[in-house]
C-alpha cells in the first residue's frame, strides 16, 4: 500500500500537467468572442470586425462578434468582467465605458481596473467644437466672451448625456469657467440636424461625424480636442493653441479581457491585436473611417485608463452629473 500511494502521488503532477495542456489546447482551438457595447455600425463595431476577421490567419481561432448594445455599453463590458478568464471572451471598449461610466452610473457591473484586464489600444478619435456657418463665433474665445456676458444662455448639443461629447464640453465649461446649458441628443444626426438650423449655440462632436458638413461649408470648425491639429483640418487650431488650456479629449477605442487572465494568455491576445491594428492595410481601413491609428499594449493601457480616471471623475463631479 505504501508504494502504490507513492507510485499514485508521482503521477499526479504529470496527471495535472496533462489536465492542464488539455484545457489550454480546447481554449485556442474554440472562437474568440469578440462583444461590442454598441449596434451594428457603430465605430465600436467596425473596428473590433476589422480585428476579429484576422484572428483565425494570426491566432489560429476564429473571432465571432457578437453585438451587446445597451446601458451606456455597461452591458458588454458586464459580461466580459463575469466570462470564463480563458480568452474566449474578450471586449472592444472606449473612453466613456472604461473612464466615465464609473462615475456617472450608480452599479455599471464592473470596476474598470479590478475585473478587466488591458490588452490593447487599436484607435482613437478626437473632437471638435463647432458652429453653424451663420455664427458670429469665430473662436473659442467668442464663445466664452459670450457665455460669460450671459450666464446660462448659450446651449450646447451633444449626442447624449453622459457621451464622450458631452463631457468634452463640460470639461470645456470647467477649464473656461463658464455656464452653458447643456441640450442632449439620442444621436449625433440630430443634434447636428438642431444645429444647423440654428437652434443651438454650438456643439462638440466626434471629428468623423462633424468633418461631412464642415467640408460642405454648413458647419465652422472653431477647434479640436487633440494635443496637435488634425490632418482631415490642418487649418483648425487646438483647445490649448486657442488659449483654453487642459481640454485635450481623445476617444480611444480597446480591446479588454476577463481580469483573471493568465500572462500568457493576455500577452497571446494582445500581440494579436497589435499586430493586426498595426498592418498597413488595417491602418489605412481605420484611417479610411475617421479614426486614427493607436497602439497601446497592456503596460501603457493600463496606466491610460487610470489618467482618464481622474481626469473624468473630477469633471463629472465637478458637473454633478449622474445617470439613471
Amino acid at each position: 500500500m505504501p508504494r502504490r500511494r507513492a507510485l499514485l502521488a508521482a503521477s499526479l503532477p504529470w496527471a495535472a500537467a496533462s489536465t492542464r495542456a488539455e484545457a489550454l489546447t480546447a481554449a485556442t482551438e474554440r472562437p474568440i468572442r469578440v462583444l461590442v457595447p454598441y449596434t451594428p455600425g457603430a465605430i465600436n463595431d467596425i473596428l473590433a470586425r476589422l480585428i476579429a476577421e484576422r484572428f483565425q490567419e494570426v491566432l489560429g481561432q476564429l473571432g465571432v462578434v457578437e453585438n451587446r448594445p445597451g446601458a451606456s455599453g455597461s452591458l458588454a463590458l458586464g459580461a466580459t468582467a463575469q466570462a470564463a478568464p480563458d480568452g474566449g471572451t474578450i471586449v472592444i471598449a472606449n473612453t466613456a465605458n472604461l473612464a466615465m461610466n464609473p462615475f456617472l452610473f450608480a452599479n455599471t457591473g464592473y470596476d474598470p481596473q479590478k475585473d478587466l484586464a488591458p490588452l490593447a489600444t487599436v484607435a482613437r478619435v478626437m473632437n471638435v467644437m463647432v458652429v453653424p456657418a451663420a455664427s458670429p463665433f469665430r473662436s473659442p474665445a467668442d464663445v466664452v466672451a459670450a457665455a460669460k456676458a450671459a450666464p446660462g444662455q448659450l446651449t450646447f448639443a451633444s449626442s447624449g448625456a453622459g457621451s464622450s461629447p458631452h463631457l468634452a464640453a463640460e470639461l470645456f465649461k470647467a477649464r473656461s469657467g463658464t455656464d452653458i446649458t447643456h441640450v442632449p441628443y439620442k444621436g449625433s444626426a440630430p443634434a447636428v440636424a438642431d444645429l444647423l438650423a440654428g437652434r443651438l449655440s454650438f456643439s462638440i462632436d466626434n471629428l468623423p461625424n462633424a468633418l461631412p458638413h464642415i467640408q460642405d461649408g454648413r458647419l465652422r470648425p472653431l477647434a479640436v480636442t487633440g494635443s496637435e491639429r488634425d490632418p482631415a483640418l490642418p487649418e483648425v487650431p487646438t483647445f490649448a493653441e486657442a488659449g483654453i488650456a487642459d481640454t485635450v479629449v481623445y476617444v480611444w477605442f480597446g480591446f479588454v479581457g476577463p481580469a483573471g487572465l493568465t500572462p500568457a494568455t493576455r500577452q497571446r491576445l494582445s500581440d494579436a491585436i497589435l499586430r493586426i491594428a498595426g498592418a498597413p492595410d488595417t491602418a489605412e481601413r481605420i484611417r479610411r473611417g475617421g479614426a486614427a491609428p493607436y497602439l497601446l499594449g497592456p503596460t501603457p493601457f493600463a496606466a491610460l485608463i487610470a489618467a482618464e480616471l481622474a481626469t473624468w471623475g473630477q469633471v463629472i463631479r465637478d458637473a454633478r452629473l449622474r445617470m439613471e
